[in-house]
C-alpha cells in the first residue's frame, strides 16, 4: 500500500478503516509517500534505494521517513505498540515516460545497462530488488523484458533476496510469465483499479500464480 500524492495521512486513515472491518488481513505492507504515512497499522515497511533515478525532494522524503521511523519506534516500544518492520531494497523504475517515472526523473536503461546498474549497486543489507515498469494507463510492460527479469533472478537468487515486478500487468498470461520468469512477487494495480469485475480478475491472477 502506498501513496505517491503525499497526502499525510492517507494510508494509515486508509489501514484504520480495514482494522475496522474485523477482517483477517494479510501482512501489510506499505511504501509511504511522506514521512507521516509511515504507520503502526502496517507490518512491513518498504524503505528503497533509487537505482536509476534521483530527485532531490524524494531523497529528502526517505531521509526523513527513516528518521521520523526510528524516531517512533523506539517511541512506540515504551508505550507498547507495534511498529511495522524495515525492509529496505533497491528499487528500479524501467518506464521513464510513466508517472512514477517522472516523478523520480528515472534514466531510460536497456536490459544491460538496468543488470548492470543492480549488480554495480547491490547493497548486502536489502532483501529485495523492485523492478518496475510504470503505471498500468501507459504502453510499457514488466512483462514485455521477460529476459531482464529471468537474469536478475538468477543474480539474487544467490544472496536469498526476493524479485519482485510490476508495471503494465493485464492479463492471466503476463502474470504466468514472469513468476516463470523468476518474479516472487507480482504487483497488479491500475488494471484492477479499472475492471468492472476486479474480484474475478484477481482469482485469475492469483490462479496463475498458484499454477506457475
Amino acid at each position: 500500500m502506498g501513496d505517491s500524492s503525499e497526502i499525510y495521512r492517507g494510508v494509515h486513515g486508509y489501514l484504520k478503516k480495514l482494522h475496522k472491518l474485523e477482517i483477517n488481513l494479510p501482512p501489510v505492507v506499505i511504501f509511504p509517500g511522506h514521512p507521516l504515512q509511515i504507520s503502526p497499522l502496517a507490518d512491513y515497511i518498504q524503505m528503497p534505494t533509487l537505482l536509476n533515478a534521483y530527485r532531490f525532494r524524494i531523497k529528502v522524503v526517505l531521509k526523513l521517513g527513516k528518521k521520523y521511523h526510528w524516531l517512533s519506534k523506539w517511541a512506540r516500544r515504551i508505550i507498547g505498540k507495534h511498529w511495522p518492520i524495515d525492509r529496505k531494497y533497491g528499487y528500479m523504475v524501467l518506464g521513464p515516460h510513466s508517472s512514477v517515472g517522472k516523478k523520480l526523473r528515472a534514466k531510460d536503461l536497456s536490459d544491460e545497462q538496468a543488470y548492470e546498474e543492480i549488480t554495480r549497486k547491490w547493497r548486502k543489507y536489502w532483501s529485495m530488488i523492485y523492478l518496475e515498469a510504470g503505471s498500468g494507463r501507459f504502453n510499457a510492460s514488466i512483462a514485455d523484458r521477460l529476459e531482464l527479469v529471468s537474469q536478475v533472478k538468477q543474480f539474487i537468487q544467490e544472496k536469498n533476496a526476493l524479485l519482485i515486478t510490476g508495471g503494465g500487468i493485464r492479463t492471466k498470461e503476463q502474470v504466468e510469465n514472469l513468476v516463470n520468469a523468476g518474479s516472487d512477487l507480482v504487483v497488479v494495480s491500475t488494471v484492477l483499479e479499472l475492471s468492472e469485475n476486479a474480484k474475478a480478475m484477481m482469482e485469475e491472477f492469483i490462479e496463475a500464480v498458484s499454477k506457475s
